[in-house]
């Protein structure tokens, strides 16, 4: 696999899949194509922090409004 250190295994594909609920197969998603488009120059990490507050912000305005 691409980056596993030396000694270290990562779970198989589809027994992740198996094994994680809806929401941590979300969570693991979007964890994995942040990721990917940062390390791949798409963004920066800055501008995702910045991305996220805007949309945390606008979600919590919904909340209350």
């Amino acid at each position: 696999d691409h980056a596993i250190p030396a000694g270290k295994s990562l779970i198989d594909f589809e027994q992740a899949m198996d094994v994680l609920s809806e929401s941590e197969k979300n969570k693991a998603t979007l964890y994995a194509m942040n990721t990917l488009l940062i390390a791949k120059g798409f963004y920066s990490a800055e501008e995702f922090r910045f991305q996220f507050r805007q949309s945390a912000q606008k979600q919590l305005r919904q909340k209350k409004g």
